[in-house]
Order: C-alpha cells, then sequence, then structure tokens
C-alpha cells in the first residue's frame, strides 16, 4: 500500500493515470462524445470502481496499479461499461478538471498534499466553471424537455376478442370477432386542467345476425371508425374537480344504473383528506334518437381501510310515463318506450374482508312503471302480460388483482347478476355479455403473459328473456363465453 507520505502524490500521478501519452487533447464536442461515451461513474455502481481489479486492462505489475488503486477507491476516477479503463487514450482537459472535481468531493484530508490539490484546482478552475455551466445547462434543458413532453400524452389499448354465443333477437351474436382500438390524448393546459380526447375503432367481423334472425357476413365496419369521437376538459378550482364535455361515464362500481358516453358535467368535491368526496352530475346519453337529460348527486370513496362506497341518485328530466327518444334505427323512426322511468338509485360497495379477496356488489332501483306486452306469436298464438322488473343486483368476488407491470400476476373472479329489464337507465352491457332480462353466473380469469398484455377468458350460464317479437315472455338457458387480448400502451 501507498506510504502516507506517497499518498501525498497519488493525485499528481492521477495526472499521468498510466497512460503512456502525456499530453492533454484539446476538447471539442467529438472528443466530449468519445470521453463520456459508456463511462460509469461511482454513483451510478458503488461497486464498480472498488478497486482497480475492476478494470481488466490494468495489470498489476503496472507502475501506477497502486496509485490507481487508490483513487479507485476514493471514487476519483471512473471505469467504463465495459470494464476497461483504457489508460492508453490521450485525456481531454475536461476529463482532468473532472478527476480534479471528483478529488476535492472525495477529500477527507487522506487522498494528498492540500497544496498539490490548491494547485490543480487553481490550474483548471476554468475549466471546472465551464463544466458547470454546461451541467447546469444540461439540466435546464433536460427539464425543459421533460416538462414540454409531459404536456402531451398518448395512452390506450387495442383488443383481439372472439365470442360464441346463443343469444336470441339480439346483434353480435355467434362466432364473432372483434378487433378494436381505444386511444386516449390527454393535453396539459397548466398545473389545474388538461384537455383530453378519445378515439375508438371497433371492427367486428364474421357471423353477425340481426335481431329480426337475418345472418350476415363481414360487417360492422361503423361510420365512426377512427374519428375522435369524445372530447372533453377536466381540471381544478380550488378543491373543486371539474369533469366537462362528452366522455364515458358510470355509476356505481359496476355501473349498473349508467355506463354510457354523454355529454355533460360531473362536479366533485372532497369530504374528507382519504378520498371521499361528494359528486353532482348533468348528464345526456348519446345513443342516437335519446333525448333526455339527468341530474344528481352522490358520494362516492373509502369510508374506512378496507371498504369504499359508491352511491348516486339520478332523477331524469322527463315523466315517466314520457318517451325518451324515439328509435333511429326502424322507418319511421317512432316513439321509444320509457323503460326505466323518471329517477334512478344506486348503492354499490366494494369491501375487503381479507387479503386477495374482493367483494364487488351493486343494488339498482329505478320507478318505471309496468309495460305491457300484448303481442302475437309466429304460431298464431297471442301473449298478453306485463313487465314489472325496476331492480337490478350484481354481486362480484374477486381474488387477487393484475398488475400489468408485473408479468405473471393474475386475477379469478366470479359473478352472480339479476338484470331486471327494467332495471337501469343505460347501464354498462360490456359488449352483450349482461343483458336486461337476464339472470345468472360469469365465471373468468385474467392473466398478464408479458409487461402491458392482458389475457382475459369468462364463461356466462344464464336464464334470459327472448328478444323476439312474440316471445318476450319466454326464458331460455344462455351460453356465452369470449376471449380476448388487450395490448396497453
Amino acid at each position: 500500500m501507498l506510504s502516507k507520505k506517497n499518498k501525498a502524490l497519488a493525485i499528481s500521478m492521477g495526472i499521468f493515470l498510466g497512460l503512456t501519452g502525456t499530453s492533454f487533447a484539446q476538447s471539442t464536442s467529438d472528443t466530449d462524445k468519445v470521453s463520456s461515451e459508456n463511462k460509469v461513474s461511482v454513483t451510478d455502481n458503488e461497486n464498480i470502481n472498488a478497486n482497480v481489479n475492476s478494470f481488466s486492462d490494468v495489470p498489476q505489475d503496472h507502475w501506477a496499479y497502486e496509485a490507481l488503486d487508490y483513487l479507485a477507491q476514493h471514487g476519483v476516477i471512473e471505469g467504463y461499461k465495459d470494464g476497461t479503463f483504457q489508460g492508453n487514450r490521450t485525456m481531454t482537459r475536461y476529463e482532468m478538471a473532472s478527476i480534479v472535481a471528483n478529488a476535492m468531493k472525495s477529500d477527507k484530508g487522506d487522498i494528498g498534499d492540500k497544496a498539490v490539490l490548491n494547485q490543480l484546482k487553481e490550474e483548471f478552475s476554468e475549466d471546472l466553471k465551464q463544466m458547470q455551466s454546461q451541467i447546469d445547462k444540461n439540466t435546464s434543458d433536460i427539464s425543459k424537455l421533460k416538462e414540454d413532453t409531459e404536456r402531451f400524452k398518448i395512452s390506450g389499448f387495442g383488443r383481439v376478442s372472439w365470442d360464441n354465443d346463443n343469444i336470441k333477437g339480439y346483434n353480435d351474436q355467434n362466432d364473432n370477432n372483434r378487433f378494436y382500438l381505444d386511444l386516449k390524448g390527454k393535453f396539459k393546459v397548466n398545473d389545474d386542467w388538461n384537455f383530453n380526447f378519445e378515439s375508438e375503432t371497433n371492427q367486428r367481423y364474421a357471423r353477425y345476425v340481426t335481431s329480426n334472425g337475418d345472418v350476415q357476413y363481414h360487417q360492422g365496419h361503423g361510420d365512426e371508425d377512427g374519428v375522435i369521437q369524445r372530447i372533453w376538459a377536466e381540471g381544478n378550482i380550488d378543491k373543486l374537480h371539474v369533469d366537462v364535455g362528452r366522455r364515458w361515464r358510470g355509476l356505481g362500481f359496476q355501473n349498473v344504473l349508467l355506463g354510457n358516453e354523454t355529454d355533460g358535467i360531473v362536479l366533485d368535491y372532497p369530504l374528507d383528506n382519504n378520498g371521499l368526496k361528494a359528486l353532482a352530475f348533468y348528464q345526456k346519453p348519446t345513443d342516437a334518437g335519446y333525448d333526455f337529460a339527468m341530474y344528481g348527486l352522490g358520494v362516492q370513496g373509502p369510508v374506512s381501510d378496507n371498504l369504499q362506497i359508491n352511491l348516486a341518485y339520478a332523477q331524469l328530466d322527463i315523466d315517466k310515463s314520457e318517451s325518451p327518444g324515439y328509435n333511429a334505427y326502424v322507418d319511421g323512426n317512432p316513439s321509444l318506450p320509457n323503460t326505466f322511468g323518471s329517477h334512478g338509485l344506486v348503492l354499490s360497495a366494494m369491501w375487503n374482508p381479507m387479503k386477495n379477496i374482493t367483494l364487488i356488489g351493486d343494488y339498482v332501483l329505478t320507478n318505471a312503471e309496468k309495460e305491457h306486452i300484448d303481442e302475437w306469436a309466429s304460431d298464431g298464438t297471442r301473449h298478453i302480460f306485463d313487465i314489472d322488473e325496476n331492480t337490478s343486483k350484481s354481486i362480484r368476488l374477486n381474488y387477487r388483482w393484475t398488475n400489468l407491470n408485473d408479468p405473471g400476476s393474475f386475477q379469478l373472479y366470479t359473478r352472480w347478476f339479476d338484470y331486471g329489464r327494467h332495471g337501469n337507465i343505460m347501464g354498462d352491457e360490456e359488449w352483450g355479455l349482461l343483458k336486461p332480462g337476464s339472470k345468472g353466473w360469469v365465471f373468468g380469469f385474467k392473466y398478464v403473459p408479458a409487461k402491458n398484455i392482458e389475457w382475459e377468458t369468462m364463461y356466462e350460464i344464464a336464464d334470459i328473456y327472448s328478444g323476439f317479437y312474440g316471445e318476450k315472455d319466454q326464458q331460455y338457458k344462455r351460453d356465452f363465453i369470449r376471449t380476448q387480448v388487450d395490448f396497453h400502451f
């Protein structure tokens, strides 16, 4: 080891660093790039410069080995990511200035004589100033670049799915393939406000059965595929959060009462510091032909460590006997029947009774009136009956959750549901999985095979009423299976 006296010369020997060339190269953008490229500092990897043995090109019998080893242990000199020291390469003045700066930072009085350090500091003072100036500029540029890039963000997912379904009287059944893209953009206006858009491309292929039973193939390119369907602003006015514009919105944890695209505004205000908040909303569903609005109040968020609530009351601007609009898909555009009344209530909760177990429940009540049905079946018989089903219920049990950043994570779930035919306003049917007038079970799993990729498969068995005219009082067993892969970005 170096004697204490010789330690005073270590920093001086560092000038040469075992280099065969003793001249200092002029610093240029090219030499700076070469000298800094692939460089590894002690702060990047505390073990890379623990000793000179880390450098594969410095033999122990080299004349400068002991001095270099001492400097490496004190973090004064640095190696390269390939494990070399590259002692035969000519050094730039900026590299030498960096060594002096490291020595000054690392010095505890035992690296070398103060006189030597002070001389070196004076010699390279201008270089150190230039280096610090460049570091400050680079830091400022990086901060500005980061701020600029964060002003606009794109996210979303693409989906490939396959269904097999024996449902009667609805669209999208029997070996339906779907190729779907959900693209979202967020523009940062300032620290309080963002402006957002969403574009959906939803292409359906293969077998397609219309509501009257006609079978078609390769149908389903929507007129709005690929355009921007939704635009909204979101921000804060002091503690008040504002969400205004056209977007997909829901009420309740499972969106049974409402799960649909709407035009409107939602306001929420914190009730405590744990996330519980009060809601006020005014919304108009955008489905073709519908012309009504809903407004109401709600509260959602955690009420204890393992319990969250999501409660809402919605009042419509039409009476329960008034039509909500017209049928945009039938010649003559006849009036639509009111199947949800004039108000709706959802009581929803999420409970974690133990680790990896989550229970989610929704109860929905509307004030829909009885619907009197008088129709003729295809066999010539007359069917007269009333539909009086103004509640919907759903209970979901989850085991674990998936994590898109954790390949191998998974979730198992089951859901029991009983959806009344008049038991929601415009609830989320989850692409035809959950239909009004059905009662049964869903079993499924989710799995993350690779980062940002999620595979889900589900099976539904339910008792459901037929949707065909003349058969609406008849039930049958629905068997439904879906498998899909989502690619998130």
